[in-house]
C-alpha cells in the first residue's frame, strides 16, 4: 500500500484571476488528492495537499503544465499529514 504524504506549495506569478483554484480542485478530484487551496493577499496561491506520492506527482505535474504560462516561482515544503477527506477552495 502506498503511503499518504502531505506537501504545501506557494505559487507566485499571475496565479490569481486565471481559474487556478478551480483547475486545482478539478485536478484534485481526478488524482484523488485531498486538502485545500486559497488565494493570499500578496497575490500568491497557497496549496496544501495529501495523497499517495505517485498521485501527488501526477497532480502537481499536470497543474504545473496546465498553468505554466502563469507560474513564475513555486516553493514546496513537506508537511505533516492532516487526514483530509476532501478538497476545498478556501476563501
Amino acid at each position: 500500500m502506498d503511503k499518504i504524504i502531505a506537501k504545501r506549495y506557494l505559487f507566485y506569478g499571475k496565479v490569481q484571476g486565471v481559474g487556478f483554484r478551480a483547475i486545482t480542485k478539478w485536478l484534485a478530484r481526478k488524482y484523488n488528492i485531498f486538502g485545500w487551496v486559497k488565494n493570499n493577499d500578496d497575490g500568491s496561491v497557497d496549496l496544501f495537499i495529501e495523497g499517495k506520492e505517485k498521485d501527488m506527482n501526477k497532480f502537481i505535474n499536470h497543474l504545473k503544465g496546465f498553468l505554466k504560462d502563469n507560474i513564475e516561482e513555486i516553493q514546496e515544503k513537506k508537511e505533516k499529514e492532516q487526514g483530509f477527506k476532501e478538497f476545498k477552495i478556501l476563501l
